[in-house]
């Protein structure tokens, strides 16, 4: 399977790689410091990003996320109070 390159409006290289019809990930090519980005590309795009020309790519990878872990510390741990932990509520009455 190829995968459809192009040069944002800063001359760096971008691989685009479909995931699903709803993500895509940028990956950046040799020579470009940035990092990979997960977008949504446009419902019309389908999974199919060689549809699409240089300027709607480079709107969709403006628009994407750094790819990366999502911060696994809980609030509480900055200095907040943890939440009250309630017992589950049943839908049945004694």
């Amino acid at each position: 399977m190829s995968y459809r390159n192009f040069q944002d409006t800063s001359g760096h290289r971008w691989e685009v790689r479909p995931r699903s019809r709803r993500e895509w990930d940028m990956e950046p090519l040799p020579g470009n410091p940035q990092t990979r980005r997960t977008v949504s590309p446009p419902l019309y795009a389908g999974d199919d990003p060689f549809e699409l020309s240089e300027q709607e790519l480079q709107r969709i990878l403006d628009s994407g996320r750094e790819a990366g872990f999502a911060n696994p510390r809980a609030p509480w741990e900055k200095g907040e109070e943890p939440p009250d932990k309630k017992p589950p509520t049943s839908l049945f009455t004694d």
